[in-house]
């Protein structure tokens, strides 16, 4: 009988979060061309329901692994943070769409292209995450370059409040536009703990 071949936790952590990436590239072209914002919501939405896939089937794997390659706490983590990321951004989209909003802020688009930018450093963060012992130096390199990008959106998350705060803008515009801010930016934090655990599973490991 043919032997059962061994679930991939790292091959199914790459696929969720090119999932991540690709919402993150579709809410730059939903910002970009403004139109069609309830179609363009959707296809994220798709996106992010065949990320929970990838999930479940991780999740179930490790419900009854009895050897895993890293901690299980950190394989749980690691998916947990990357499905935050989907979903958040998920979240935006629809807010997009829910709020009416009717014009985008410069701001919002320079939150999203450094989201973009981030979730394609963690694909190839997790990449090498897959030959660990051998790709400490590159994954560091990463883990330092995501730590730097969610310090760039931290500046203009802060710099976009208070100018949203300082415009006389009227209060539901701000009330919409402060939701959405807050969710781009927990977007970039979910990816800092992203590049966080990983780093922290090489330490352990070293």
């Amino acid at each position: 009988m043919r032997k059962k071949e061994a679930f991939n936790y790292f091959d199914v952590l790459i696929l969720a979060i090119r999932y991540s990436h690709q919402t993150a590239q579709r809410l730059i072209d939903l910002l970009e061309d403004y139109q069609d914002v309830e179609r363009k919501a959707r296809e994220i939405h798709d996106l992010e329901h065949a990320a929970d896939h990838e999930c479940h089937r991780l999740f179930d794997a490790l419900n009854v692994a009895f050897i895993t390659p890293i901690d299980r706490e950190d394989i749980y983590a690691l998916i947990k943070s990357i499905d935050d990321i989907t979903d958040l951004v998920e979240d935006v989209a629809n807010r997009f769409d829910m709020f009416h909003i009717a014009h985008i802020r410069p701001e919002a688009l320079q939150i999203a292209r450094l989201i973009e930018k981030a979730t394609g450093m963690l694909v190839e963060l997790l990449t090498n995450f897959k030959a660990f012992k051998k790709n400490g130096k590159r994954i560091h390199e990463l883990v330092m370059a995501v730590n730097t990008i969610e310090e760039d959106g931290d500046l203009c998350y802060r710099n976009s409040i208070k100018k949203l705060f300082l415009e006389p803008e009227d209060v539901l515009e701000i009330i919409k536009w402060k939701d959405v801010l807050d969710d781009m930016e927990n977007v970039l934090d979910a990816c800092e703990d992203v590049a966080d655990i990983v780093q922290g599973v090489i330490m352990k490991s070293s």
